[in-house]
């Protein structure tokens, strides 16, 4: 057998096997979904948060990065202080899952009744000025449920988001976020469409709040340099268009609060690149304030620190 046979075949052992796996999470997604979706909402939230805590048993190398970047980011050193805040951020990601999973079922009016808004004012006057807006948020709450609830409530938005590795299970998600009234745009592959929903006067959401492959600045965030998307500023220098934070809470009685801040203020330089560390510096500072008052509603097991300077 020669070495372009011995490759064919590897190849199409590794495509098979990429398939099943792919079915497998597909099948599983809809089975878990569907099963959630056969609950009242109060006792598929209890189910999400045991697992959150079961994620937080079995994932011990993310368990520490959380502990670890709480210590250091918050200043605290009690173990049992962090060790809470960590089991609370499982407990919401686990319940932010499910939430997503009940779209499946859910009307707009259903999905508008478990959020109350602060600052729809502030989407309406931007709208007004005819050049779009950019809703600019964080890992923080379930910000699926914030994207969906602006979409029924506010005016209908298109976030910017990153494809899954499965086709399936992205298919499956984008059906998911359909349901619930909005569809996306693809990270890769989608800077005209996100250029054009601005121009069109919509309003285009983009999560900035991690370290990941795309063109960024370093800025402040907790005390050190944290590698950072720049895109919203770019976005917004080049049409005008108002950037909006906006963040949703989770409260105590399984409700939320989402609250849309006034538009940022940008500077304006000659330094262009300069221009772009200043205001990105701007809106990492204010989704750090909200992360210090409910720091068990973000993702503290991200590697936010990981692309250092040279």
């Amino acid at each position: 057998m020669n070495n372009a046979n011995s490759f064919v075949i590897l190849h199409k052992f590794w495509y098979t096997i990429f398939l099943m796996k792919d079915w497998f999470y597909g099948f599983t997604a809809k089975l878990i979904g569907y099963s959630i979706c056969l609950l009242p909402r109060s006792l598929a939230l209890v189910i999400g948060g045991w697992l959150g805590m079961l994620a937080y048993r079995l994932a011990t190398q993310q368990r520490r990065l959380a502990c670890e970047h709480i210590q250091q980011a918050l200043d605290i050193s009690d173990e049992d202080a962090i060790k809470t805040i960590v089991k609370q951020c499982f407990s919401n990601l686990g319940k932010n899952v499910v939430e997503f999973m009940l779209f499946r079922r859910m009307n707009p009016k259903q999905i508008q009744q478990s959020v109350s808004f602060e600052g729809v004012q502030h989407v309406e006057n931007a709208l007004a000025l005819g050049k779009g807006a950019i809703i600019l948020t964080g890992h923080f709450g379930n910000w699926e449920l914030l994207a969906a609830s602006i979409s029924t409530k506010v005016s209908p938005l298109t976030p910017i988001v990153r494809e899954l590795r499965s086709p399936r299970l992205n298919a499956l998600v984008s059906k998911y976020r359909e349901k619930a009234g909005y569809s996306t745009i693809d990270r890769n592959t989608g800077v005209r469409q996100a250029l054009r929903c601005l121009r069109n006067n919509n309003l285009l959401g983009i999560v900035v709040d991690v370290d990941t492959s795309v063109n960024g600045v370093f800025v402040d965030f907790f005390g050190k340099p944290a590698y950072t998307p720049y895109s919203p500023i770019a976005f917004a220098l080049k049409t005008g268009a108002s950037i909006l934070p906006a963040f949703i809470i989770r409260q105590p009685d399984g409700t939320h609060r989402a609250i849309i801040e006034p538009p940022l203020t940008l500077e304006r330089c000659d330094d262009k690149e300069n221009e772009l560390v200043i205001n990105t510096q701007k809106y990492t500072k204010v989704i750090e304030s909200y992360i210090r008052k409910n720091p068990e509603q973000w993702i503290w097991m991200h590697q936010r620190w990981k692309t250092r300077p040279e």
